[in-house]
């Protein structure tokens, strides 16, 4: 790290005393791009099309729940789901009119539904709409704001603590708090929104599009829901770079595994008001995100080795829930391949169906010394590929989750 001088990229009011140290940060853009090319190589050349449909839709899915829950919802991914169809086949529908109309309270599920439903078909309609970048104004983003919270301040009368959003209206007030942390006055954040557009179109890179995350949050341009505006903004810009061709990876639901790390950086963020500490968390869930499509690629493949092989017969159920750990893992140890069947089958009878599965050939076993291994019995070349962007994490990285450690 040769440059210690950090610099202020923003020279207006409040955002001016945010500071950035980007050689600090743990990539590049280069690293992004590269990473990003390959992903999409793979996607063009080897990914299967059912795999890659599936992919999308799921991405589609589990970034609109992802964005949803970056606030209090305690919406379940399968409620989410069946909202998610009825917006597919009816992307006007109004649930929370239809139960007013029945006479019938609302409550917080409702509410949670409803902005579910709205965060879908926002993401939807801009996600397949060609965004460019002239399109980025002020307006846009109070457009997107209003688009996900049309309807929800009617339930300020139906929830307690619930905080108004007006929906796409800058917030008009200082009363707002993030813990300890003071956002910026509410007369300098429509010119503060203007130098963060002019910013970013003048410094365009994976690397803008985290400092711009962390800075548009910074100011708290909204009453509520600024998170949210955030994450979509985020997963636009980067898609305007170039990147995420096919639609099958985001940031945003990296950010609601990683939730805790998520809220800790950003609030660590605002309070030293250092651009550096979300901006390096955000590049982590942009490489990962990536890397997160190849893993899922490679476990659909094994999940379909296992299904065809096993042809879901009764008998084959208990085989199946033995050797499912195996999808998500390269390879696992006897004695921890038996700890996650325990509570499904006796120890004798784990041993005997791990046999049976050797002799059909779905699995098959290394030694060594006293320690057993065993994997699934299926060829896949990108699994070298998904190591070695692992192995370049890891150097990178002072944390990696084990769901990716382990891969």
């Amino acid at each position: 790290m040769e440059n210690l001088n950090p610099t202020k990229p923003f020279k207006y009011g409040f955002l001016s005393e945010f500071v950035l140290l980007e050689d600090s940060l743990p990539f590049t853009n280069i690293d992004i791009e590269l990473i990003d090319k390959k992903l999409s190589r793979y996607e063009e050349f080897i990914l299967d099309p059912d795999i890659e449909r599936n992919l999308i839709s799921k991405n589609e899915l589990l970034t609109s729940f992802a964005i949803s829950k970056a606030e209090n919802s305690e919406l379940t991914i399968d409620e989410a789901k069946n909202v998610y169809l009825t917006l597919l086949s009816n992307k006007d529908y109004d649930f929370v009119k239809e139960k007013m109309l029945q006479g019938e309270k609302l409550n917080r599920n409702d509410y949670d539904k409803l902005e579910f439903f709205n965060i879908a078909k926002t993401f939807r309609e801009i996600g397949g709409a060609s965004f460019k970048i002239e399109d980025l104004t002020p307006d846009f983003i109070k457009n997107i704001h209003k688009k996900i919270t049309q309807g929800l301040d009617i339930f300020k009368d139906h929830l307690s603590g619930f905080t108004v959003y007006k929906s796409g209206e800058l917030r008009s007030s200082d009363d707002i708090r993030i813990g300890e942390y003071a956002p910026a006055p509410f007369n300098e954040i429509g010119k503060s929104i203007e130098e963060i557009i002019n910013w970013y179109k003048n410094n365009k890179s994976p690397v803008s599009t985290a400092i711009f995350h962390t800075a548009l949050y910074a100011l708290h341009p909204f009453n509520n829901g600024n998170k949210r505006v955030c994450r979509i903004l985020e997963h636009i810009l980067l898609r305007e770079l170039g990147l995420n061709n096919k639609n099958t990876w985001s940031t945003s639901y990296y950010y609601h595994k990683e939730k805790e790390r998520y809220y800790k950086n950003m609030f660590n963020s605002l309070v030293r008001k250092n651009l550096n500490i979300f901006s390096a968390f955000a590049l982590e869930a942009q490489y990962l995100s990536i890397v997160g499509v190849l893993k899922t690629s490679i476990e659909t493949k094994k999940e379909k080795f296992l299904k065809i092989n096993l042809r879901e017969q009764r008998e084959d159920e208990l085989l199946y829930k033995i050797i499912k750990p195996l999808i998500k893992r390269k390879e696992i140890q006897f004695k921890n391949l038996f700890r996650f069947a325990k509570n499904k089958t006796s120890k004798q009878t784990f041993v005997n169906h791990l046999e049976k599965a050797l002799e059909r050939g779905l699995i098959l076993k290394r030694e060594n010394g006293k320690n057993t291994y065993y994997f699934l019995n299926l060829d896949i070349p990108e699994q070298k590929i998904l190591e070695d962007w692992i192995i370049l994490a890891k150097k990178k990285l002072p944390y990696i989750s084990n769901g990716f450690l382990l891969a």
